[in-house]
């Protein structure tokens, strides 16, 4: 019907200026610019093809034709004004967002997923950590909506999105050997590596990369229960350490780990159900995180 549109700031705009009977007035009160409202109201004028305001040095008032047309305006400012109102209570009101995440994750990118749902305001999120297979099974039985963990096995099912990657460290058998300098992946096979059991996958990543790089790994006979045995087992000289950085104290001499020159990395990613009632709340989040 018209050449443009009309759109609802230029409808509060209208609202504002004729409480008001003016348009600095008015603007200040929605926190704009005058000149911006001006133009917006002079816009809408133009597109409906009448003048709505009678303008003068000591104000403004609505024509005889803006009074006939203002109560549609409130009402239909009104009606968007509920919809607003529906969709910020049923945000409000719904479920929390139920996360699994995987004890080898940096707390950090936990904080990251909370900051950004309390900035989109996606509602709470209810943490369970827990290994790798309680974890997926809880996904499949959707006592979860979307799992943190690492990136160590595929997908299958479910959909998956890489959130960020993490430098390895390594810790020579003694701690006294470690020096925070960079060591070579391809000098890791000369000791025996203190691992942990395999339910968190950090084993399972950890052999993976001696067999992509055809070397051998050789194990300590024991096996850890915790990254912190981890590394007080290294420090006491039983094997290496190899862990995400921030798995290691803060004291801890370890070493950032290359294969050959690059920094070697272990990524974290979300995995989620798409045909999940959730899934689009999931994205939303990851959505979020990345910003």
């Amino acid at each position: 019907m018209y050449g443009e549109s009309i759109t609802v700031v230029q409808l509060a705009y209208v609202r504002a200026a004729a409480h008001f009977g003016s348009f600095s007035q008015a603007a200040l009160s929605l926190g704009v610019t005058q000149p911006a409202l001006s133009v917006g109201i002079a816009t809408l004028e133009r597109t409906i093809g009448t003048q709505l305001f009678d303008r003068s040095p000591s104000g403004v008032a609505v024509t005889t034709l803006g009074r006939t047309i203002l109560p549609h305006v409130l009402h239909m400012l009104g009606s968007v004004e509920s919809i607003a109102h529906e969709i910020a209570s049923a945000r409000d009101s719904a479920p929390p967002l139920r996360v699994g995440v995987s004890p080898l994750l940096a707390s950090s990118l936990i904080g990251r997923a909370l900051e950004a749902a309390s900035r989109e305001q996606l509602g709470a999120l209810v943490l369970r950590e827990d290994n790798m297979v309680p974890l997926r099974e809880a996904l499949a039985q959707r006592e979860l909506d979307v799992l943190f963990i690492p990136s160590v096995a595929p997908a299958g099912q479910f959909a998956n999105r890489v959130l960020e990657s993490e430098a390895l460290h390594y810790l020579p058998s003694g701690a006294a050997r470690g020096n925070g300098e960079a060591i070579e992946f391809s000098t890791l096979a000369a000791q025996a590596l203190v691992l942990v059991g395999d339910a968190c996958g950090l084993t399972t990543f950890t052999e993976a990369l001696f067999t992509e790089s055809n070397r051998p790994l050789s194990r300590y006979a024991g096996e850890a229960d915790s990254y912190r045995t981890l590394q007080k087992w290294g420090e006491l000289g039983l094997g290496g350490v190899l862990l995400p950085r921030s798995q290691f104290s803060p004291d801890a001499r370890s070493q950032p780990v290359l294969r050959e020159g690059t920094p070697l990395l272990i990524s974290y990613e979300a995995v989620w159900n798409p045909h999940s009632p959730r899934s689009s709340t999931v994205v939303s989040l990851l959505d979020a995180m990345s910003d």
